[in-house]
């Protein structure tokens, strides 16, 4: 990817069971996603 290139779809499921859909949220505005390498796990 290059900068201002438009991030693909994501589709996951939620602890809770649900499905997130990053397109179904981009449609409210800017949408911020952020990686944590190693949170919650040992080392």
């Amino acid at each position: 990817m290059q900068l201002g290139d438009t991030a693909p779809e994501i589709q996951v499921q939620a602890t809770n069971g649900t499905t997130f859909s990053s397109r179904e949220h981009t449609r409210r505005g800017p949408l911020i996603v952020a990686f944590f390498p190693l949170a919650f796990t040992p080392g």
